[in-house]
């Protein structure tokens, strides 16, 4: 009975070992046929983007100057997309995954990879709403507009208009029209960066 069980675990132990192989050279092969890395010391990663090749590591999976954002706005009330394409701004160069994931809470993120990052966000209200962003009691305020002028409050944001240079300030103090969800989007997002 013992000489049963050891030829048991003899072909188990055969089998995982070939298993392991077989799924390191799998791995290798997807790696090589997927990712060109640097190799040689005098090419910089700038140097391979501009002849068009992108430099990937494992451990280099961020952000970078050339990166693809995708911005998706679903508006559930009209049931529509709106989809933008832009560089990614400066404070985002070197985010990862993990951090994209910590910073921006109330954004889906769909796929990321150095060469594309695709965001998504669902937003409710009407595509054609306008309103009014300004400065209250040292944060930026959002009014929806009625008539031209500040209607009733939609949002005081948390976002401190202390840090802002002088003429973002004046600006805030005078207020600006947005029309839309999505472009109030957009300028929250970038005050609050």
């Amino acid at each position: 009975m013992n000489r049963n069980k050891l030829i048991i675990f003899s072909v188990m132990a055969v089998l995982c070992v070939a298993c392991g192989i077989a799924g390191y050279c799998a791995a290798l092969s997807f790696v090589r046929d997927n990712y060109t890395v640097i190799s040689d010391n005098s090419k910089t990663i700038e140097d391979s983007i501009d002849n068009g090749y992108a430099a990937v590591l494992a451990s280099d999976n961020k952000i970078n100057p050339s990166t693809k954002m995708v911005y998706q706005y679903y508006y559930a009330d009209e049931g529509s997309t709106k989809v933008t394409e832009d560089e990614p701004p400066y404070f985002m160069i070197g985010l990862t995954f993990d951090d994209m994931v910590k910073y921006y809470t109330n954004w889906d993120i769909v796929s990321f990879s150095p060469q594309e990052v695709v965001m998504r966000k669902t937003v409710y209200g009407k595509d054609s709403q306008r309103y009014i962003v300004c400065e209250k009691d040292g944060y930026i305020t959002v009014y929806y507009e009625e008539n031209g002028t500040k209607g009733a409050i939609k949002e005081i944001t948390n976002i401190d208009t202390n840090g802002l240079t002088e003429a973002e300030k004046e600006r805030l103090k005078k207020g600006f029209s947005v029309v839309g969800d999505y472009s109030l989007n957009r300028v929250l997002e970038n005050y609050s960066s």
